[in-house]
């Protein structure tokens, strides 16, 4: 029965979450400043017998601090790789690992032992999670966080050898690169300018740019000079666990990018809309506000993932007309029943692919098209935009031709 728990046979408590999913907590002492409670909290899947000895292992671990080793299971594993890690990684990554591991590595691989976990023990999980309806490159990424904390055991000394190194989990698929065109992207801004001028903005720096969208909310006016026309992007802010977080750019690089006439003559509009909105609202401006924010004062940040919701909804929208003509023939046809040519399957982010395939279709060379769109290495560029070279190599073989007389 969900809920039960138990709180008389030992210093520690336990719970049902759900059939067969429990909470265990064991006290670790008052906090020195409010005196209220502290707890260890693991999750462990199993019966009710199974997880009181998980507890009774639990409760001497977080007294001393330390176990045996020896006998770490995989959640333990889980759980001290998660701690070593989360000061190097971005508070999203660390949001989204302790996500996975609570969703699926924890319940189904957590309470092995992990000198006994076997590969084929791995690899039946990873056909379960593809038996679910993940995606194969779902699912390899469950692979990476496990092979990850596998290789830290390693070097802690805790196993000889990691097992995920002889697990077979599935190849990442990536998907055919959709770009909108020219003119499928300007009716898009059109679009959001009616009702979210935040939105629209931010879809159009991110056209002109190749910025990421975590780059495009974390800038603020300073960053911004509309008399030479340049743009820095020097922060990229997420958000985990409803809390925004500035930090570095992906490659932990600033870089500055030139904005022509379009550029500046998008954010001169935006600068002009937040005067407005201010002074309407009564709200003057913060000292440095940010670019794209809801607020009337410009102090907060817009969220990531309400460009990109928004950005879904007016797909959506631009779809509408091509489902209802579907409709008088089909009546409960719906978005994935339209011919391919009435689709606007786009995400945000294809906005940065638009800006990257444009330039390389256009002749800039792929260096200057990797420091614009702060990409690590000009190799990943043409290995991730290869398709964007064809004209350029029709153009090449037309070069030799004029030079060759044969």
């Amino acid at each position: 029965m969900a809920g039960r728990a138990s709180t008389k046979s030992q210093p520690g408590t336990m719970r049902e979450r759900s059939p067969g999913h429990w909470e265990l907590r064991a006290f670790i002492g008052r906090d020195p400043k409010s005196g209220k409670p502290r707890q260890a909290t693991r999750s462990f899947h199993g019966t009710q017998r199974a997880a009181g000895k998980a507890l009774s292992a639990l409760v001497p671990e977080v007294e001393t601090g330390r176990f045996n080793r020896s006998s770490a299971t995989v959640s333990q594993l889980l759980d001290k790789w998660l701690e070593a890690t989360a000061a190097s990684q971005r508070p999203r990554t660390v949001y989204e690992n302790r996500r996975k591991i609570e969703g699926r590595l924890r319940p189904v691989l957590g309470q092995i032992r992990l000198d006994r976990l076997e590969a084929d023990a791995i690899d039946a999980a990873y056909r379960g999670w593809l038996a679910d309806g993940l995606s194969a490159s779902t699912v390899h990424k469950y692979h990476s966080i496990l092979s990850a904390a596998c290789r830290q055991a390693v070097k802690w000394g805790w196993i000889d050898r990691a097992p995920t190194d002889r697990a077979s989990p599935p190849s990442p698929v990536r998907k055919e690169m959709v770009v909108p065109t020219p003119a499928q992207l300007s009716a898009l801004v059109k679009a959001a300018e009616d009702d979210d001028a935040v939105l629209a903005t931010a879809m159009a720096l991110a056209a002109l740019t190749g910025a990421r969208r975590g780059e495009l909310v974390a800038l603020r006016w300073s960053d911004i000079d509309l008399v030479v026309g340049r743009v820095r992007i020097a922060r990229s802010l997420t958000v985990a666990g409803g809390e925004q977080h500035t930090g570095s750019t992906k490659t932990h690089q600033s870089r500055e990018l030139a904005l022509e006439p379009l550029g500046v003559t998008v954010l001169r509009r935006r600068w002009d809309h937040m005067v407005t909105l201010s002074e309407e609202a009564e709200s003057p401006l913060v000292a440095d506000p940010y670019v794209l924010s809801y607020n009337a004062n410009g102090g907060t940040a817009a969220n990531p993932d309400t460009l990109t919701h928004g950005f879904a909804r007016i797909c959506a929208e631009m779809e509408k007309p091509a489902l209802k003509r579907l409709r008088k023939t089909k009546p409960k046809a719906t978005r994935p029943d339209l011919a391919p040519g009435d689709r606007w399957p786009f995400r945000f982010h294809d906005l940065r692919h638009f800006s990257v395939t444009t330039l390389i279709a256009a002749g800039v060379d792929v260096r200057t098209v990797a420091e614009r769109h702060g990409h690590a290495r000009a190799t990943m560029t043409l290995d991730r935009y290869a398709h964007a070279l064809p004209e350029r190599d029709r153009e090449a073989a037309g070069v030799l031709e004029a030079v060759l007389d044969l």
